[in-house]
């Protein structure tokens, strides 16, 4: 895995749109891309594009790296 580091990723994460910090926070949460889907309102194939955007932009190759980084961060606390 090509982690970059805590302070790189919360830089990153900190650039996203409101959509994608949504998406990360339900990747985050272990949802479904369809549950994530259905909670924004929004297709799955559009969380699937979000998601892809988040690996590239938090140079990562899977969602479970995006979840590991987002709960390496303090960016994501619960209920937010």
């Amino acid at each position: 895995m090509d982690l970059v580091s805590k302070t790189e990723t919360q830089v990153a994460i900190a650039g996203l749109t409101p959509t994608q910090v949504k998406v990360l926070q339900g990747v985050h949460s272990g949802l479904l891309n369809k549950q994530i889907a259905f909670d924004l309102g929004i297709t799955e194939a559009t969380v699937k594009g979000h998601i892809s955007a988040l690996m590239r932009r938090l140079r990562v190759r899977n969602r479970t790296q995006v979840a590991v980084l987002a709960q390496a961060t303090t960016l994501l606390q619960p209920g937010e």
